[in-house]
């Protein structure tokens, strides 16, 4: 890495060309992954990058190069061909230029960094004798534990550098079970901002036996009638509908190029006052936080709906300066390779005051939701389509039968205003996933405590 007084002499080097905003972004990164199948654990998958991209915009274009293993020399001379891109007519800067360092607002997270393999060894065996040991239905268990770490410094024509170390550290499970005519799989996902702390937070036992038991109610699993029926979203999973049919429908480049449902409606009631939706880059620990955006601004925590009513959008700086909106910190972007975006980091429903325990007990015949697979959302309509991958028949307020090949179809704010319930504090999880823009893969949390909705439509039989 460089540190700051050598990434200055390349910010100066940009300062000398004109420019609405530049940044120099940096990473160092290394990835290990252990993974066990059919009994069996692989070989370890290691590997590592370096490597720097460099930004000007100017009169809204924007200039981008790679650099590879750079040196010094290797960005300064980045920057000067970016800056030569500009033409003659370009006038320099006269402006002078200072750094800063930043100090992060997400304080740093206490984390063990994956030096011997026997822990993940020992966790990922444990996973596989637990599912097998727990039902003879169990025929195959694929386990992988993951960490990355990736430190980075950051250098932006404000002034401002910044420099950060992210460890993430990820497990998965992958089960199938059959009765000898059908096979499922159930599946366990966790991950967090840090060490392989997480391996003691979330036991083998119950990362295996979570799995297990989702595979084997698949195999009694009965399809639904297609209809409209009242839903409880379960904690954690089951907030993927907010995240894809309505947060992707605040970021500011949707709402400036006109293809979002969401343009416009800030200040309107676009939901039932029981909701307050949030995105935050600031909560300690989780997959979708940094003390930093990806352009070298403090991260923040910022409330999109607040009772109901829209606040605000997701802004990276860019969409700042060419659509004027309030900068919220949301610049994300998957590497070093890629141009940052106006990206989600970790975005829920805040808890409310309601009883999962009254939900439940206030439906003739629902569906509790909890896990949802992937899907489309059309961002112009709101409009949305979800595969369910856990679901269960509530009847007469208790929780009956699974489900299987069911869809979720309805609009995103069509579902906003038919929330009725939302359940307090204790209730509230937040998953890891990876979302997609733009052919970019970023780490992100979404989530929620118990929600439920009035009446949504279920596609089965």
């Amino acid at each position: 890495m460089f540190g700051e007084s050598l990434l200055e002499e390349v910010g100066k080097e940009l300062n000398k060309f004109p420019h609405e905003f530049f940044d120099v972004y940096v990473e160092d990164r290394s990835d290990m992954t252990l993974s066990i199948g059919d009994g069996k654990l692989e070989k370890p998958s290691m590997g590592s990058v370096f490597g720097a991209g460099i930004r000007l915009i100017h009169n809204g274009i924007t200039y981008f190069g790679v650099v590879d293993d750079p040196s010094l020399d290797d960005l300064i001379s980045m920057a000067n061909t970016l800056g030569n891109r500009l033409g003659n007519n370009s006038h320099p800067s006269n402006t002078t230029f200072l750094t800063m360092k930043m100090q992060g607002t997400l304080k740093g997270t206490s984390w063990s960094k994956w030096n011997k393999l026997d822990e993940a060894e020992t966790y990922l065996r444990a996973i596989d004798e637990y599912a097998r040991g727990k039902n003879p239905q169990v025929i195959q268990v694929s386990a992988r534990i993951t960490q990355t770490i990736s430190k980075v410094e950051m250098l932006n024509s404000l002034g401002n550098y910044a420099e950060e170390e992210r460890p993430r550290a990820h497990i998965s499970c992958s089960i199938y079970s059959t009765d000898g005519e059908n096979t499922e799989v159930g599946y366990s996902v966790n991950g967090k901002l840090g060490g392989l702390e997480l391996l003691e937070e979330t036991s083998a036992e119950k990362t295996a036996l979570d799995a297990v038991a989702m595979s084997i109610s698949k195999l009694k699993a009965i399809v639904p009638a297609s209809g409209e029926y009242p839903v409880i979203l379960a904690p954690g999973p089951g907030g993927v509908i907010f995240h894809e049919a309505v947060g992707h429908s605040l970021e500011a480049d949707f709402i400036r190029k006109h293809v979002s449902v969401m343009e416009d409606k800030i200040g309107q009631v676009i939901g039932n006052s029981k909701v307050t939706l949030i995105d935050s880059g600031i909560i300690p620990g989780e997959w979708g936080s940094n003390a930093f955006d990806d352009e070298g601004f403090p991260n923040q925590e910022t409330i999109l709906v607040k009772d109901g009513v829209l606040i605000s959008y997701m802004s990276d700086y860019t969409e700042h300066l060419i659509g004027n909106f309030p900068h919220s910190s949301n610049g994300r972007r998957e590497n070093y390779g890629c141009i940052p975006y106006p990206r989600m980091r970790n975005t829920y429903i805040e808890p409310g005051h309601d009883q999962y325990e009254d939900m439940l007990s206030s439906i003739e015949k629902g569906i509790l939701v909890n896990m949802l697979g992937g899907g489309q959302v059309d961002q112009a309509t709101g409009d949305f389509i979800f595969d369910v991958i856990d679901a269960w028949l509530i009847e007469n307020g208790k929780i009956t039968f699974p489900l299987k090949e069911v869809s979720m179809i309805g609009n995103g704010l069509t579902t906003l205003k038919d929330i009725v319930g939302v359940s307090s504090k204790e209730d509230l999880k937040i998953s890891a996933g990876l979302c997609g823009k733009e052919n970019q893969l970023i780490p992100v949390g979404c989530g929620e405590p118990y929600v439920m909705i009035s009446k949504i439509f279920v596609g089965g039989d």
